[in-house]
């Protein structure tokens, strides 16, 4: 028998159609029967079985619904009629008129980002926004409280209709606005509004989730529990169904960040100690089932992994179980993905300063421009792009999208600081326009909060009293980015910062590799101020 390989799986409306590479000659096709089996990701339960299906020119063809399942999101396992197991992929990789929104992911005139800043987004020019959405904030098991019925593969999930209407109100808002929404998708039982719910927590929660831990402020989604894939899949459907596919004037998300700075899990998707692999093996299957769920509904729907700004170390390199290396967590999403069916999965990147207190990135020291760089940051982002521009990460021939979903620049509350970070969010802008692969650049955030870490991040301050205070500069340099007077603006930070120093920070040589001399220097692996 000729050795025969899965080189596509192809979802349609109502068939999934196995592609077979024939790798070798001199055997007849439709002689061969095979048995395709399909089952939750990780092997956790058989959905169906189809057995002595023929191969019809290097295809296998069976029904995309079983009843009320429906096999999208599967994991197939094919074997010809004498067991031998067919190598090759195992999940959907492609999708071919099922979504029912099919409009372009947008195309943006700036990558200027805001969350929630009411009349200031037509002030400051914004046309992209992110918001945090709690699955345990907006999720219910057994509650009185009103609810809206989800139906999901013969089975209903509840969602509070409280928080729903929250949300409907943000996205309406967002659509008559014109403004793309990409939300960030969380699993955080003690914060963002979670409900507490013991029921919920039991089926969400990451079985392994370390709650002991004082700083485990998400937990990590869990595909290694049949309750955790079935919940987080009907969480993802019901947002794309309602928010990028109806026509009720709600139709603005067109992202999906999940969870949160993952290189750095267990502050911030925390499953419990794992070595990157067994972390990363889970997480590229969560990333996959976000992507199939949603683009039911958009076609165009962009999935990414959130990773902080450390490349080559790690937040805390005495915990190799807790914290990972981001270009670690690429490798080795890139190859899991690779091997089981590639799909198209984007780079939500966290690019802050080296040290949070500081705006003057143009500074950092940990920040180089080769691939054996410590850091990324606003000082030498140009390696992101140039990284994943490698044959290896390709999809389909195309680079993968990246957005900087989160990053500011600090004020001490002192004249200079925040001169230096309206300086800085001047030169990130004009980096950010000059690489093609980035669509966002995201300002965390619109006005102070008091409850991070002693930061101060926001373009306008925060009043004692919670409300919001006076703008700072570097508000008025984000609103002038953009316009005609964004010359005036560069001119004053290039000056600021000084000429030589900004000209090469706005074009620098960068080495598309890594730096020969890495391997014999020694990088602090906690440097002060390091903070998240």
């Amino acid at each position: 028998m000729s050795e025969k390989r899965i080189i596509e799986i192809t979802a349609g409306r109502k068939e999934i159609c196995i592609s077979i590479d024939e790798m070798a000659d001199g055997n007849n096709e439709k002689d061969v029967r095979c048995t395709v089996r399909a089952e939750l990701p990780f092997g956790l339960k058989q959905l169906a079985e189809f057995s002595d299906l023929a191969v019809a020119g290097g295809i296998i063809t069976i029904p995309r619904f079983v009843e009320e399942t429906d096999l999208l999101t599967a994991c197939f396992a094919v074997s010809t009629d004498g067991g031998t197991v067919v190598p090759g992929f195992s999940y959907v990789t492609k999708m071919e008129g099922i979504a029912r929104n099919n409009e372009m992911y947008p195309v943006f005139d700036n990558p200027k980002t805001l969350s929630e800043c009411g009349d200031d987004y037509v002030n400051l020019g914004i046309s992209q926004t992110v918001i945090n959405i709690n699955i345990l904030a907006i999720m219910a098991v057994e509650t009185a409280k009103p609810v809206i019925p989800f139906e999901l593969n013969g089975r209903t999930f509840l969602f509070l209709k409280s928080a729903t209407d929250e949300l409907d109100g943000f996205f309406g808002r967002m659509k008559k606005l014109g403004i793309t929404v990409t939300a960030i998708l969380l699993n955080a039982p003690k914060l963002f509004d979670s409900t507490g719910e013991e029921a919920l927590l039991s089926k969400c929660v990451h079985p392994d989730y370390d709650a002991e831990y004082p700083h485990a402020f998400i937990s990590a989604f869990s595909a290694k529990t049949i309750e955790g894939q079935i919940y987080y899949q009907a969480f993802v459907e019901f947002l794309a169904s309602r928010y990028s596919a109806g026509d009720d004037g709600l139709s603005s998300l067109r992202g999906m960040i999940v969870s949160n700075e993952v290189d750095s899990q267990y502050i911030w998707g925390n499953a419990g100690r794992k070595t990157p692999e067994a972390y990363m093996e889970e997480y590229t299957e969560v990333l996959r089932l976000t992507m199939q769920s949603a683009r039911k509904y958009y076609a165009n729907m962009r999935v990414y992994i959130s990773l902080d700004h450390m490349f080559n170390r790690t937040f805390d390199a005495t915990e190799p179980l807790c914290f990972y290396k981001g270009r670690q967590v690429l490798e080795l999403l890139n190859q899991y993905a690779t091997e089981s069916g590639n799909f198209d999965w984007s780079v939500a990147y966290h690019s802050y300063p080296e040290d949070l207190r500081y705006p003057d990135f143009y500074n950092d020291r940990t920040a180089e421009f080769n691939f054996s760089t410590p850091r990324i940051t606003f000082k030498n982002i140009e390696m992101l792009p140039a990284y994943l521009s490698q044959d290896r990460f390709l999809y389909r021939g195309k680079k993968r999208r990246i957005i900087l979903s989160e990053q500011g620049f600090n004020s001490r509350e002192d004249d200079l600081s925040e001169r230096q970070g309206a300086a800085a969010y001047c030169l990130a802008y004009e980096k950010v326009r000059k690489l093609p692969d980035i669509d966002m650049m995201m300002h965390h955030a619109y006005a102070d909060n008091f409850a991070e870490f002693g930061l101060h991040l926001g373009i306008r301050k925060r009043n004692p009293d919670g409300s919001l205070g006076e703008a700072r500069p570097i508000y008025y340099v984000m609103k002038d980015m953009g316009t005609e007077r964004e010359r005036s603006r560069v001119n004053d930070a290039r000056d600021f910062i000084g000429a030589e120093l900004f000209d090469s920070i706005l074009s620098p040589v960068i080495l598309m590799g890594d730096d020969p001399l890495a391997d014999n220097m020694q990088f602090q692996d906690n440097a002060d101020g390091d903070e998240q």
